[in-house]
């Protein structure tokens, strides 16, 4: 009997830890999915889901093209459209390109220049150079909005979602003067040309805040997923690169919004010099919760860190990707109110997995095309070469770019298929990683710092 009072205590032990457990699986399950994780194609239609994803997208703070909400697109575009789009659409075959890697044997094909910027003079003569699957184009408009230059897009849109991708441009173009900065390409895999129904083209009631047709990128994102259809990134930042009209580029991602006069401000601090071979300059990366507005400065953004609203990029999905040399240092400096250097770094050891964004010319190495963005790290070849290759990297202070919109953490994951999918991209670069890896170390001069 003694040692009845000691099971007793045991047992309602592992109940009430069980209780727990359960309480906080159940919790988890009822969360809210992250952008990125949209619900399958099935849960997707229907009017209740139309009027659930528009509320959805109201109520956050930010939406690409919020503040023209209200506003009607004009009659005529701004946008210089090529193969007779956005009305009609058709392209010669010899019209279309091969990927910078790929090759005639490559599995992407590229339509350079379905837009073509109207401003081939515009100046600072530094290009953004960003990428988006068809789902996501609508964030364009917060970057010409921002971005002083040329803007150069490169646009995955297989099959339908390239009908979704010149819905929304077309939007776009009849809605802002800004998107005249702007050229557009799209990629998709040779077997899954872009398909445009000639009905597609229909009237439209929308506004300029096109909140009409952003709900359909849980639809596509979906039917992609459904198809195994991976998103080839590193094809998407190497056509956007290759096909921008100034030799200074920034490539970066199209949720990343650039601080304010982060162009002008960049020329004025190199005062004319043209660009150094192995020189690169650095632009911090931040993100911000999605109950705030992107910051437009550093005291902007500085005032969020402070709040605990505001953190490095990925700070807790990949603690080292992008914290950069000097963070502590940059943060304690106040807003210089211009552009400036702070430290010039490497690419090495103990940073050596660090994948910064940075300006940069069309002749930095490219983006190894085999990784896809499933397969997560899919910078890493290229920022390894260009450790071997002795690049120095200049730090920006007053400068940085802001991912919108929320702060990325690591979620419950819910679908199991998901999970085998991702993991078997993951084990793919992996593969990919490590024999790009053994060919740069045979082809460059040993640098022991310059780790994978």
């Amino acid at each position: 009997m003694r040692g009845y009072p000691r099971r007793l205590i045991l047992i309602i032990g592992i109940v009430v830890f069980v209780f727990f457990c359960t309480r906080l699986l159940v919790g988890r399950l009822v969360l809210p999915l992250a952008d990125d994780e949209a619900p399958s194609s099935s849960s997707t239609h229907g009017p209740q889901r139309l009027a659930e994803n528009l509320s959805a997208l109201v109520a956050r703070a930010y939406v690409p093209g919020m503040y023209m909400r209200g506003e009607k697109p004009k009659n005529n575009t701004g946008c210089a459209w090529k193969y007779g789009l956005p009305n009609i659409f058709y392209y010669p075959v010899d019209k279309l390109h091969f990927t910078p890697q790929g090759g005639e044997d490559g599995p992407y094909r590229v339509l350079p220049f379905i837009i073509r910027s109207s401003e081939s003079e515009l100046t600072p003569r530094l290009t953004f150079c960003t990428h988006a699957t068809a789902d996501l184009v609508y964030n364009i408009v917060e970057i010409v909005k921002r971005w002083e230059g040329p803007v150069s897009l490169a646009v995955f849109s297989p099959s339908r979602d390239a009908a979704l991708a010149v819905r929304l441009l077309d939007r776009a173009c009849r809605c802002l003067p800004e998107m005249r900065k702007l050229s557009v390409h799209l990629i998709f895999p040779a077997n899954r040309i872009p398909i445009i129904a000639s009905d597609y083209y229909l009237p439209e009631d929308g506004d300029c805040a096109a909140l009409d047709l952003q709900w359909e990128r849980l639809e596509s994102v979906a039917e992609r997923r459904d198809q195994g259809v991976t998103y080839p990134i590193n094809v998407a930042r190497n056509v956007a690169k290759t096909l921008a009209m100034t030799t200074r580029v920034l490539v970066a991602d199209i949720e990343l919004l650039p601080s304010d006069k982060l162009a002008s401000g960049f020329f004025k601090m190199i005062n004319g010099q043209p660009p150094n071979k192995g020189l690169a300059f650095v632009v911090p990366v931040f993100e911000i919760e999605e109950t705030q507005q992107p910051p437009k400065n550093k005291r902007e953004l500085m005032a969020a860190i402070n709040k605990d609203l505001a953190v490095y990029f990925h700070k807790y999905m990949c603690i080292h990707c992008q914290r950069f040399p000097g963070i502590t240092k940059w943060m304690l400096r106040p807003d210089p109110g211009r552009v400036r250097p702070l430290i010039v770094t490497r690419r090495e050891y103990p940073h050596h997995r660090w994948e910064p964004v940075f300006i940069g010319t069309q002749d930095d190495p490219l983006y190894n095309e085999n990784m896809t963005w499933e397969g997560r790290q899919e910078k890493m070849s290229q920022m390894l070469e260009m450790c071997l290759m002795n690049y120095h990297l200049i730090i920006l202070d007053g400068a940085f770019l802001v991912h919108t919109p929320g702060i990325k953490r690591k979620t419950y994951q819910l679908n199991p298929s998901k999970s085998t999918f991702e993991r078997t991209q993951e084990v793919l670069n992996a593969q990919i990683y490590q024999s790009i890896t053994q060919n740069l170390l045979k082809q460059y001069p040993i640098n022991r710092k310059c780790r994978q």
